[in-house]
C-alpha cells in the first residue's frame, strides 16, 4: 500500500518517493509522487479535516446537513469531488453518512454559463441538493439595504451601491461581505450545521495579509478557524492544508475529467497600481512565493491558526455590515468595524 518510506530503506530516488513502484508525475514541496499516491495524498489531507463529520458523530437517519458553496473553480469544485467520495466509502463501510451536502452557487448576474454548469455538476454528482441563488441577493437582507443606502427599487441596485464606493479595493471587499452574508442566510434558512469552504493553503494565506492591510486582521482567528464564525454558523475549510497548484494538478487527473465543470477566471489585464485592489495583489504575490516557497505560505495560515478565537458570547456588538466583533475595535458609537468604515464613504457622517 501507498504510503511514507521508512528513514532505514533504500530510497529509489527515480521512482515515486512513497510508494517505490511507479515513476514520479509530480513534485510535491520536495517529494516527487507518482499519480495514485499524489491523489491519495491529496484526498487524505481534506478527510483529515473532516473528522468533527465522522459517522459516529451522526445518528443514523441524522446526518448532519453542511454547505458547501461552489464557485465552479478548481478549489471548491475539488473539494466537492473529494468529499463525494468520502461519503461513498463511509455508506459502503457502514451503510450511512456522517453528513450531507446541500451545494450553493452564488451568481453574479454576469456568467451566462452558470446554469450549464450547475446542470452538468447535478449530473455527475446527483446525491446532493442543490441550489442557486443572485448576488444581489444579499441586499434583500435584513439591514443591508439601510446600511448601505440603497435604493431597492432601482434594477441594478448592487451595481449603483458599487459605484459609489471610491476605489477598487472597496468595490471587491463589498462584494465579498455580501457573498459571505449571503451564504451564511442560506445555511440558516436551511438549517445547516455548518458552511465548508474551497479555500486553499494559499488562498487564506492571501485573506490573512488582504484582511490585515484592510483593518480587519483583528477578525482573522473568527473567521479563519475550524469551527469559529462570528455569523452564527461555524466556518470549515477542509483544503486549508493544500496549497493551489497542488489542488489544480489534482483537478487535471481527475478520470473523468473535471474540465467540464471548471471555470477558470480569465487573468485581469494589466492596469495600473490604482485600480489593483489589495486582494489583487496579495494573490500575485503568493502566486509567486507558492512556485518557490511554499513553506512560506502555509506558516502563513499556521500562525494565523495559532491566534485565539473570541467567541461570540463574550461580544457585546457586531458590525452592522461584516458582523466582525466591535468590542475594543471601533470607534465610540460606531455601528460598524474600522475596515467597513473604511469602505463606506457615508459611514463617517
Amino acid at each position: 500500500m501507498p504510503g511514507r518510506q521508512r528513514a532505514d530503506v533504500v530510497v529509489d530516488r527515480s521512482l515515486c518517493r512513497r510508494c517505490q513502484v511507479n515513476e514520479p508525475t509530480i513534485t510535491v514541496r520536495t517529494e516527487p509522487l507518482c499519480a495514485a499516491c499524489f491523489s491519495k495524498y491529496v484526498s487524505t489531507k481534506i478527510v483529515k479535516r473532516m473528522e468533527s463529520f465522522r459517522v459516529r458523530h451522526a445518528g443514523a437517519g441524522n446526518e448532519r446537513l453542511l454547505l458547501l458553496p461552489l464557485s465552479f473553480g478548481p478549489c471548491s469544485m475539488v473539494l466537492l469531488h473529494v468529499l463525494s467520495q468520502h461519503l461513498t466509502v463511509q455508506a459502503e463501510k457502514s451503510g450511512r453518512t456522517g453528513y450531507r451536502l446541500h451545494v450553493l452557487h452564488v451568481a453574479d448576474g454576469e456568467s451566462e454559463d452558470a446554469t450549464a454548469l450547475v446542470e452538468n455538476v447535478k449530473q455527475r454528482y446527483p446525491e446532493h441538493v442543490y441550489s442557486t441563488c443572485l448576488l444581489s441577493d444579499a441586499l434583500d437582507l435584513e439591514g443591508i439595504s439601510e446600511l448601505l443606502d440603497a435604493d431597492t427599487g432601482i434594477p441594478h441596485a448592487l451595481s449603483t451601491i458599487l459605484g459609489k464606493l471610491n476605489s477598487a479595493t472597496s468595490r471587491d471587499d463589498m462584494l465579498q461581505i455580501l457573498l459571505r452574508k449571503l451564504v451564511v442566510d442560506v445555511a440558516k434558512q436551511q438549517n445547516c450545521e455548518a458552511i465548508i469552504w474551497g479555500d486553499s493553503t494559499t488562498r487564506l494565506a492571501e485573506r490573512t495579509l488582504a484582511e490585515t492591510a484592510k483593518g480587519r486582521g483583528f477578525t482573522l482567528p473568527s473567521v479563519m478557524s475550524d469551527g469559529a464564525s462570528p455569523h452564527g454558523v461555524p466556518f470549515y475549510y477542509p483544503m486549508r492544508d493544500l496549497l493551489s497548484k497542488e489542488i489544480v494538478a489534482f483537478a487535471s487527473q481527475v478520470d473523468p475529467s473535471l474540465d467540464a465543470v471548471i471555470r477558470i477566471d480569465k487573468a485581469k489585464p494589466a492596469v495600473s497600481t490604482k485600480n489593483t485592489t489589495i486582494d489583487d495583489l496579495m494573490r500575485q504575490y503568493f502566486e509567486s512565493v507558492e512556485r518557490e516557497y511554499p513553506s512560506i505560505v502555509a506558516n502563513v495560515v499556521r500562525t494565523t491558526s495559532k491566534l485565539q478565537a473570541i467567541s461570540l458570547l463574550e461580544v457585546e456588538r457586531q458590525c452592522e455590515l461584516c458582523d466582525a466583533p466591535l468590542q475594543g475595535h471601533s470607534p465610540e458609537r460606531s455601528r460598524l468595524c474600522y475596515g467597513c468604515i473604511r469602505i463606506l464613504p457615508h459611514a463617517v457622517e
